[in-house]
């Protein structure tokens, strides 16, 4: 990975937990030992592994995989925040982590208001 394409990872991190921050009403980091020792790119958030993406070239199966890798290894539920320039944050969960018909095998697609709204109702 490039210097170039680490710094717009970074960013697009920190834009995405800013953002979550101001729903939630407290602050949200980004993990920054997520290089050096591997996880999520957010675990601040209770239950939650958040994995942000930022993209131009559009939706990478291998994303939800590594967040529900990163998820299932903290004991947490995955949650995979991506979006490309100019476009809205959307985040990817399973139906299980906010609903009692859902299943592991199933997802939905939120925006940022609703990933904020499902994190609220389960702490």
């Amino acid at each position: 990975m490039s210097a170039m394409q680490r710094r717009k990872g970074q960013v697009g991190e920190r834009e995405f937990f800013a953002e979550l921050s101001g729903r939630l009403g407290y602050v949200v980091r980004r993990n920054v030992d997520q290089a050096r020792k591997g996880g999520a790119d957010g675990i601040e958030v209770q239950c939650w592994a958040i994995e942000v993406k930022r993209h131009e070239t559009g939706w990478r199966e291998a994303w939800w995989e590594q967040a529900v890798r990163q998820a299932t290894e903290s004991d947490r539920w995955p949650a995979l925040a991506y979006r490309a320039s100019r476009q809205p944050w959307r985040i990817r969960v399973w139906l299980a982590s906010f609903s009692e018909i859902g299943t592991r095998e199933e997802w939905a697609e939120v925006d940022l208001d609703t990933f904020a709204l499902i994190v609220r109702e389960s702490l």
